[in-house]
């Protein structure tokens, strides 16, 4: 009987055992298919306000390129980040117009420098149909080798506001606005680009990290100024 008894102790020990070796082999196989997900918190909330997959410069058409162009010059010009330390250090808005950041520097850049010291963060959203030529010459053509001639445009925004950062309670203040920009636009990149007045190829300029708007012949010259009809 003793021997049946001793047996059984055995056994069972033996599928204690068992089960232990079991359950540390999942454990640690389960440790080894631990990994980490990289999410990117996207400012859009659709999806053509989102990233997306690299574009061929040859596969954009002319006003898109261009649509392109106004909506980061108007997004840089409003945008205000919380805390910012220096406000006017904005090269996107300075490559894309010398002279007109000279006027934002002395217009808005000082509401922005004030509602970025206390806290506030705003974002502009501008969409395609926002977006209107009202020069006198209806028929533009691209396709010459003389220089861009300013044209003016008429561009509605959509701006959300934050009175505070960080704070989940707080709901924007949504607001439209139409902002006028006197400008000169040709498809294509520079034939000269430059960084710290160095001429420097397409990948050099990229490899510095620089944004890539800055390399295409974009050039806002006034902000603000409507042209006669």
């Amino acid at each position: 009987m003793s021997k049946i008894k001793s047996l059984l102790i055995g056994c069972v020990l033996l599928i204690i055992v068992f089960m232990i070796v079991l359950v540390t082999a999942l454990l640690y196989r389960a440790n080894e298919r631990t990994y980490i997900k990289s999410y990117i918190f996207q400012m859009g909330n659709f999806s053509n306000q989102r990233v997306g997959t690299l574009q061929d410069i040859n596969d954009i058409s002319v006003n898109d390129l261009r649509n392109k162009m106004i909506k980061k010059y108007v997004s840089e010009y409003f945008k205000v980040i919380p805390g910012e330390y220096n406000v006017i250090d904005r090269p996107v808005l300075r490559a894309l117009g010398p002279i007109a950041f000279k006027q934002w520097e002395k217009g808005e850049a000082k509401n922005i420098a004030d509602m970025s010291a206390k806290k506030m963060f705003r974002m502009v959203r501008v969409h395609d149909d926002g977006i209107a030529l009202i020069t006198k010459m209806r028929d533009v053509n691209y396709n010459t080798s003389e220089p861009a001639k300013k044209l003016y445009y008429q561009v509605r925004y959509h701006m959300y506001t934050w009175d505070g950062s960080n704070i989940l309670e707080i709901q924007p203040l949504y607001e439209q606005g139409t902002i006028y920009l006197e400008a000169k636009f040709k498809p294509g990149i520079k034939s000269d680009i430059k960084i710290n007045g160095h001429s420097v190829s397409v990948r050099e300029y990229l490899e510095e990290g620089l944004d890539p708007t800055g390399m295409f012949m974009f050039e806002v010259t006034n902000v603000g100024n409507k042209e006669n009809q």
